[in-house]
């Protein structure tokens, strides 16, 4: 089943947003079982991991819809010459590209991609090293236990009775470290002619405490063992800091939630896009901080009209024009006061209920809900057909709008 024929069974208008402002996508059965879902995020989740470059990621269709679905840039699909500038745009400069626009979407994924970043490659371990040297070592002289510590790893009284060879006690302490080491065999114990070479590739420290018993057994001279020397500290690697996301894991969760999310909401539209464009303005206001970027995001401005009161001609407007009447009807600040946010949310869900159900007789009651006295207010509804021309370009005005005129 697509995701395009799935119904959530959640009614229209108010009492559907009660509902969606309680339950979250995993609430739905139907909808988060679905296989397409499913697949999708099992492809982006095995994938993306490739996609080390902003043109590879944008070379492939389905990771590229995924990525752009989840940041809500769906409209930029095949859009490969602007997205691979906005991908590449350094998330610290505040002149790069993506922060020069005004829709903060361009920035939010610039940011979690992070290809236009500053990268450190991996440094290897330097391995840490030390030697004992051993003497008198033989029949009749040997060690009854060694304790100690190397790279970390801490033995106590190893036995190392009947071992009469150095090559022995290497073997027998090399086991020994490597078992204590989660049998592992980054530990290494060899010969350098009569010493005892200790290594660790990982570079986890050096030795201390080492201490070789002699076996009270013996009937020849007691063997012997030094101190550590031409120790070397070494250093444990270091891996990869920066540069592109896409292999680690916390990211690709946060594009599969993102993208869940998006998917939800484009269900939740199979039923009522009022309903859909109200969840994606509450997940996206919270970041608006200029009148452009709502301007420039047509659900946002539909919902932001629609409270207000102005008609869908208003969006035909001067972009600059239009920022002054929004700026003078509404604080934009609101959008981060959850407490506004939610009570605006609701009167756009109620008022376009209203307009639906009543008409054009309804503007008594709609005027009562907004506030806003004599002044009309329309059902702006995005429609199916395509934006008028002087709208979508007034769009397109908008996001290019440096956030410095916000």
């Amino acid at each position: 089943m697509s995701l395009a024929t799935i119904s959530l069974g959640v009614p229209q208008g108010v009492a559907g947003w009660k509902i969606l402002q309680q339950d979250t996508p995993a609430s739905f059965t139907a909808f988060i079982n679905n296989p397409v879902l499913k697949q999708q995020i099992a492809y982006f989740e095995k994938n993306i991991s490739t996609a080390t470059t902003a043109k590879a990621l944008l070379n492939n269709y389905q990771l590229q819809n995924f990525a752009l679905t989840a940041f809500g840039l769906s409209s930029e699909q095949n859009m490969n010459g602007l997205m691979e500038k906005v991908l590449n745009s350094s998330p610290s400069d505040p002149t790069s590209f993506a922060n020069s626009l005004a829709d903060p979407r361009f920035t939010a994924i610039a940011n979690a991609f992070n290809y236009g970043g500053p990268s450190t490659p991996a440094v290897p371990a330097t391995a840490s090293t030390a030697e004992v040297a051993i003497g008198n070592l033989g029949q009749g002289s040997s060690f009854s236990s060694f304790s100690g510590t190397f790279a970390g790893i801490t033995l106590n009284n190893v036995n190392l009775s009947g071992v009469t060879t150095w090559q022995g006690l290497a073997d027998t302490l090399q086991t020994a470290f490597r078992q204590a080491d989660g049998n592992s065999s980054n530990i290494s114990v060899t010969l350098n002619g009569l010493y005892l070479k200790f290594s660790d590739s990982q570079g986890r420290g050096t030795a201390s405490n080492m201490s070789f018993t002699p076996d009270s057994a013996n009937t020849g001279p007691a063997p012997t063992a030094s101190a550590p020397f031409d120790t070397v500290a070494g250093a444990p690697t270091q891996p990869a800091t920066g540069g592109p996301a896409v292999t680690n894991p916390a990211f690709v969760q946060q594009v599969v939630q993102q993208y869940t999310e998006a998917q939800f909401q484009a269900v939740v539209g199979n039923t009522s896009n009022t309903l859909r464009e109200a969840l994606y303005a509450q997940q996206e206001l919270p970041s608006i901080t200029n009148w452009y970027s709502v301007i420039a995001n047509r659900p946002l401005a539909d919902v932001i009209q629609t409270v207000l009161g102005l008609p869908q001609s208003f969006g035909a407007l001067n972009v600059d024009q239009q920022v002054q009447v929004l700026s003078s009807r509404m604080n934009i600040v609101n959008f981060q006061n959850p407490t506004k946010l939610n009570a605006m949310l609701n009167q756009f869900v109620a008022m376009s209920q209203a307009a639906q159900t009543q008409g054009p007789a309804q503007s008594a009651a709609l005027q009562l809900l907004n506030g806003v006295g004599s002044t009309n207010v329309i059902n702006l509804t995005v429609p199916s057909t395509p934006l008028p021309d002087s709208l979508a370009s007034n769009s397109a005005i908008a996001l290019l709008q440096s956030t410095a005129n916000g």
